[in-house]
């Protein structure tokens, strides 16, 4: 990594900064709210984003999102809606019963519950990231999840982030797939990089994303 990265990063922030801020003020209401639907719809727009564009992901979540839809349909009736919409219909479906149901049997569908169970937001997304009643939510899509609601610490290390990691030396080798171990390792890579240029992991993730797509997007 040479100090050119720094200053495009910084500049990059410079000239993004009211939109990068206002993004990071919206996610951070939501869990000011802490209204279960609320949150609860932005985890189902992270279980569709997995393989798929944020684009995409946004548009279905907001169809599943008309009338409270995603909330009171059934599994056939959620697959029959994204048919219309979403390639992964079947699985993707599936998944967001199947978590909406274990957050109802396990917290009454109150978050403020699931979150108040962990001292701090590392262990929070590991929990979610690992347990298999959370569907469709491994270590990327948990992190991408809870920084969508307000949480600003956790690296969200989608193919464009890991891109730019590596064409800046931050990282030296290709990765197919990332378990646990190397999440959390290449994480902490991320997270001393942020410290280092005084902006967090979640202002930074969005300043990534723009260099390397030209769009800010949730």
């Amino acid at each position: 990594m040479n100090s050119n990265f720094k200053e495009l990063i910084i500049s990059t922030y410079d000239s993004q900064y009211d939109l990068i801020n206002k993004k990071i003020s919206d996610f951070e209401k939501i869990i000011a709210r802490n209204e279960s639907k609320e949150i609860f719809h932005e985890m189902v727009f992270c279980i569709l984003a997995a393989g798929t564009s944020a684009k995409l992901a946004e548009t279905a979540s907001e169809i599943l999102k008309e009338d409270d839809f995603f909330i009171k349909a059934n599994e056939k009736e959620i697959v029959s809606k994204l048919k219309k919409c979403y390639r992964f219909y079947n699985v993707r479906g599936k998944y967001i019963i199947q978590t909406r149901e274990f957050i109802i049997s396990q917290y009454d569908f109150n978050f403020k519950k699931l979150f108040n169970s962990f001292g701090d937001n590392i262990s929070l997304r590991n929990f979610i990231a690992t347990n298999k009643a959370f569907k469709g939510l491994g270590m990327k899509a948990s992190s991408h999840f809870l920084r969508n609601i307000g949480y600003s610490c956790l690296a969200i290390l989608d193919f464009h982030i890991l891109d730019i990691m590596r064409e800046h030396k931050l990282i030296k080798f290709n990765l197919k797939s990332i378990n646990k171990k190397k999440y959390l390792y290449i994480e902490k890579i991320l997270r001393n990089f942020s410290k280092e240029i005084k902006i967090d992991l979640a202002r930074l993730d969005l300043i990534l994303w723009y260099l390397k797509t030209g769009t800010i997007i949730k």
